[in-house]
């Protein structure tokens, strides 16, 4: 089996800064990734998808994204910004390594980490596999009698492919909300969406001149979440104003309390305001044609795209009692050790500050502790050999 002191589970965006960070400090980790491509994740994703954060901050430790590109990147830019990374650092990415478990050695004080071509033995691992690993589709009575198409936001491209169609988009996270835009943008001839918890709602920019990153990069660090979130809703309906006519009520939660970012604006509200979305309640049951909503009214729809999020598929693999959490999530906050020596997170804490800033900050950290972490295992083995 081959030996290294670290491997790093997952080469997206967080594990190439945690690759990055740790090179700069003399280690050699092993990143391996399922995918056959650096950044294929990326450039998987829907055509209208940009960065919700701004090139400046968007960036990754020791090389940043080149002024060439726009200051909101899209996402076949940023995969190709992924891929050069990894090029430019010289960092070692295993592609089409598969890693199905990982888990202690017993008595080794070493990590087991196996794949589907082979297993690795190191003295650290670090998990970077994120939030997107596997999408999430509820169960609804009646799925399997649909007579129309049913996918997940994850397969979604375009709006062009169901020009002329009846749409449903069930979730409003920042996905599903663009989705829905993008869908009436390019001629569908219904679009809904399907709405639980009214999220905040914010533009991608305030007065159409200040990234809305930088209020999260500023004001994360105010000790007086509430107060920050309470000002925010009153600027938010300045900004957007009153959404109830259109079905849109109070946000149910805050970004500052709750720790996670609010749905970006970059067309929704507009298409919305303009009738070419509707505002559906949450969705009770599917019929032959359609779907019964909890509100007992129903609606005829040729398609129906689920953009319900993803799970962390933690549980399944890692093989570490009491290191995930119930939700799926680690137990441990993000770039630093955890209870597990040898054992770190990265890409996981929600952030208002922006995903891609966090990894930046996340990764210079870990790298330390994870030096650190091996320093004192050689000692030991040293004084124990001698």
């Amino acid at each position: 089996m081959p030996r290294t002191d670290v491997v790093i589970v997952g080469a997206g965006a967080s594990g190439l800064a945690a690759g990055a960070a740790l090179k700069r400090l003399g280690c050699e980790p092993v990143l391996l990734d399922r995918d056959e491509r650096v950044g294929g994740t990326w450039a998987r994703r829907y055509e209208r998808l940009h960065l919700h954060t701004v090139r400046r901050f968007s960036g990754l430790p020791y090389h940043g994204i080149s002024r060439e590109h726009p200051r909101y990147i899209p996402k076949d830019g940023f995969a190709r910004y992924l891929d050069e990374y990894a090029t430019r650092l010289g960092l070692d990415v295993r592609l089409g390594h598969a890693v199905s478990k990982v888990r202690p050695e017993d008595g080794s004080g070493r990590w087991l980490v196996e794949t589907d071509r082979d297993a690795w033995h190191s003295r650290a691992v670090i998990v970077a596999t994120g939030h997107y690993n596997r999408e999430v589709v509820p169960r609804w009575e009646g799925t399997d009698a649909f007579e129309g198409r049913l996918l997940h936001s994850v397969h979604y491209r375009s709006g062009l492919e169901f020009a002329g169609l009846r749409t449903l988009v069930i979730g409003i996270g920042n996905s599903g909300a663009e989705i829905a835009a993008d869908l009436a943008e390019q001629g569908a001839e219904h679009v809904a969406i399907s709405v639980r918890t009214p999220p905040p709602i914010v533009p991608r920019e305030l007065f159409g001149v200040v990234p809305v990153q930088i209020l999260g990069i500023l004001l994360t660090p105010v000790p007086a979440p509430g107060l920050i979130d309470r000002l925010g809703a009153v600027m938010r309906r300045l900004g957007t104003g009153d959404l109830r006519p259109y079905g849109l009520g109070k946000a149910g939660w805050g970004p500052f309390t709750a720790r996670r970012p609010a749905l970006i604006d970059v067309g929704f509200l507009r298409e919305l305001k303009a009738g070419r979305v509707q505002v559906r309640p949450n969705v009770r049951r599917f019929t032959a044609v359609g779907v019964e909503f909890v509100d007992g009214s129903e609606g005829d729809f040729d398609v129906v795209i689920v953009a319900t999020g993803f799970d962390t598929g933690l549980g399944e693999l890692l093989d570490v009692p009491g290191a995930v959490g119930e939700d799926g999530e680690p137990r441990f906050r993000s770039g630093r050790p955890t209870a597990f020596p040898g054992l770190y997170f990265i890409g996981f804490d929600e952030t208002t500050r922006g995903h891609l800033f966090e990894a930046n900050r996340e990764a210079r950290r870990l790298a330390r502790a994870v030096v650190r972490y091996l320093g004192v295992r050689r000692a030991r083995a040293g004084t124990s050999s001698a």
